[in-house]
């Protein structure tokens, strides 16, 4: 489990006042150093709960690093806190059960499954604390548990998915076998991806799918296994880059590289690396570092009073060997312009 807690400040600012004080006669000059703290800051009221999935994989310890650069901006205290991995669903739970009893006026959660935290959310949601979902909720499970998120902070999954397919099929032709890796099978994110590919993979015959429940190793071997099924398999796509990765390790081993054209979602450093290096082929980019943010302008939002839209739709991009330079230079953020529509809301 990985814990964070810090005062974040965005800047000390010192104002100098000059003094002239007279004493037996002799002028004295004094300076005197006021430090202004977060005073000023609009978030310097705001203690906000962070819990994610787990900060071992990339993507959620760059949505960790961008709350905690927005709360700097703000003056926020922060405090995070993760599973030791993705399947770490009882850990998370009580996780959140022993922060919600603590007084934090805003909850940032990713759950592992879509009902998981609901449960330990009810009584922070009896005290209309702010609730700003990272990852997707059973929206019958929360209405059903009195349970009401501020805004749930996301990109459309089945966007990432279409891409996806829609590349492939102008690489392909129009046709060929391919396969799918998806996360958890009952994942929200994975279904709607997978979904997403299937609506724009037109004429492309999708010959196994197979899910590999987010883990590198399990999509190696699930890969290795259907290539060896399918010889005449043309592409993969993946639910997240860390099964991508994997995947590409099963085609390199085959000695199909550059052959069986791989495709993953998130954009993480490796996947990018990767990609540069003529190994993946692209990834469907989300922006977890500006995501983050976007969490703690939600809260921050909530907090003066502003009611934030229930679905917050972040931006995404497909990241190939024509971009990712630009992708690169810009990380962590888009290599194209954004603007927030939460900030708008901010007093």
């Amino acid at each position: 489990m990985g814990s964070t807690t810090r005062r974040l400040k965005k800047g000390e600012e010192v104002n100098v006042k000059t003094a002239s004080i007279l004493l037996a006669g002799t002028v004295l000059a004094a300076l005197v150093a006021v430090p202004s703290v977060a005073q000023d800051l609009p978030g310097k009221d705001l203690k906000i709960a962070v819990v994610l999935k787990t900060l071992a994989n990339p993507y959620w310890a760059a949505t960790q690093q961008g709350i905690e650069a927005k709360a700097k901006e703000i003056g926020a205290v922060v405090t995070v806190q993760a599973g030791t991995d993705e399947s770490s669903i009882d850990e998370q739970t009580n996780i959140v059960q022993a922060m919600v009893g603590q007084d934090y006026n805003c909850f940032i959660v990713a759950p592992i499954s879509n009902s998981n935290l609901i449960q330990p959310l009810v009584t922070a949601a009896q005290k209309n604390i702010p609730i700003v979902a990272g990852d997707a909720f059973d929206e019958a499970a929360l209405q059903a548990a009195g349970v009401k998120l501020t805004t749930y902070v996301t990109v459309r999954h089945t966007d990432a998915g279409k891409a996806v397919a829609e590349d492939m099929v102008k690489r392909f032709d129009g046709s060929g076998k391919v396969a799918l890796i998806g996360g958890l099978a009952a994942h929200p994110a994975s279904i709607q991806r997978l979904e997403g590919f299937r609506s724009g993979a037109g004429g492309l015959e999708i010959v196994q799918e197979q899910a590999a429940d987010w883990d590198r190793e399990k999509a190696l071997n699930a890969a290795d296994a259907i290539l060896r099924a399918h010889p005449d398999l043309k592409g993969f796509y993946a639910a997240n880059d860390g099964m991508a990765l994997g995947v590409q390790q099963a085609v390199n081993n085959a000695g199909l590289t550059g052959k069986v054209l791989v495709f993953g979602t998130d954009a993480i450093d490796d996947a990018l690396n990767s990609i540069e290096a003529g190994q993946l082929t692209g990834t469907a980019a989300q922006f977890p570092f500006l995501m983050g943010g976007l969490e703690v302008e939600a809260c921050l939002a909530a907090s003066q009073g502003a009611t934030v839209d229930p679905l917050t739709a972040a931006p995404q991009a497909l990241i190939t060997s024509e971009n990712v330079a630009a992708a690169k230079a810009s990380a962590p953020q888009p290599f194209f312009e954004y603007e927030s529509p939460i900030a708008k809301l901010i007093k």
